[in-house]
């Protein structure tokens, strides 16, 4: 389904970036925990709203303007990061294929950033543990060769040792492939 910018529908998204014959290798979305810490921020933030509107309840300040501003700050600094923070964690992913990287970040329902990425393109990556490695999520750093952005850092990124394992195993594999590939020359009589 598509509500504007926002497609829920990941194999929609897949589908017009894959080239004939190039192969899935794996997709990946940020681990849980990415939307659970902005949960846990938005419930104290809650809570503290909370707290404010019965002290001034209790010292009989303002009334019905008074609930009216603390519905509209809840609604503006609570319920949309919180609806922002499950449409990144729900919607975003990270797809290698044996020709590209691509990444995809569903920032709302009216922003989409779709980044495919040659594996021809990628210099470095680098994978570094977040929270003590305690959940088993971590940062993935790619480092591009060219192009506007230096770097693309990833973040609550589930096994990243692993992912970095495996997408360097395929940069590798790309550049044998590349290198074993003999080029056309139209000047050869194949007759």
């Amino acid at each position: 389904m598509k509500i504007f910018a926002l497609e829920t529908d990941i194999n929609r998204v897949k589908d017009r970036f894959l080239a004939h014959g190039e192969k899935e290798i794996f997709i990946v979305t940020p681990h849980i925990f990415s939307f659970l810490i902005h949960v846990i921020r938005d419930i104290l933030y809650t809570v503290v709203l909370l707290a404010v509107i019965v002290v001034a309840k209790q010292a009989n300040m303002g009334g019905n303007a008074t609930m009216i501003f603390f519905a509209i700050t809840w609604f503006l600094f609570v319920f949309f990061p919180m609806i922002k923070a499950y449409i990144d964690w729900k919607y975003d992913f990270l797809l290698l294929t044996t020709d590209k990287l691509i990444i995809v970040e569903q920032t709302s329902l009216f922003r989409k950033s779709i980044m495919p990425i040659s594996i021809e393109n990628l210099g470095d990556v680098v994978a570094e543990t977040q929270w003590l490695n305690l959940f088993r999520f971590g940062i993935i750093h790619f480092a591009l060769k060219e192009g506007s952005a230096p770097e693309v850092v990833l973040r609550y990124m589930p096994n990243a040792d692993k992912l970095v394992a495996k997408i360097a195993e395929q940069i590798t594999l790309y550049q044998r492939r590349k290198d074993f590939v003999v080029p056309y020359r139209p000047d050869t009589d194949v007759s």
